[in-house]
């Protein structure tokens, strides 16, 4: 079973694949996104190693229809929908929340939790993220 995560944003807002790469470093997360694919065209696993070990995650992007509009409590109107899959491994969700907090938050844009229906703007993005990591002992 997969848990799946979308995030919604202005495609003009999308950051370098590198970029994004740095912030998810920068907000202290334990993954490493690889940076080498096209953030527009890319659709399949994408490798995102958790403190060194191997991991990622499903990746694909698509833009956003007028009923799927009409369903966000958005307060902005986002055109492009990125959508990160876990599957059952723990550093699967690890790697998928911490991409997907980051993008949220850098590019002011909606994360919506598809499995509990929960959604977070920007500023909330991270914070949701981080509470997704497990407690370090």
């Amino acid at each position: 079973m997969s848990r799946d995560i979308g995030v919604y944003i202005v495609k003009e807002k999308l950051p370098p694949t590198d970029v994004l790469r740095d912030v998810i470093i920068r907000a202290g997360f334990p993954c490493v996104l690889d940076d080498e694919f096209d953030p527009l065209t890319f659709n399949g696993f994408l490798l995102c190693p958790v403190n060194g070990a191997p991991s990622g995650f499903t990746y694909f992007s698509r833009e956003l229809d007028e009923n799927e509009l009409k369903e966000l409590n958005a307060d902005f109107v986002p055109d492009l929908v990125i959508v990160l899959s876990a599957g059952r491994y723990g550093s699967e969700w690890i790697s998928a929340a911490a991409t997907a907090g980051s993008l949220a938050s850098f590019t002011e844009g909606l994360l919506v939790d598809y499995l509990t229906g929960s959604q977070f703007f920007a500023n909330d993005a991270v914070k949701w993220a981080k509470s997704q990591m497990p407690i370090r002992q």
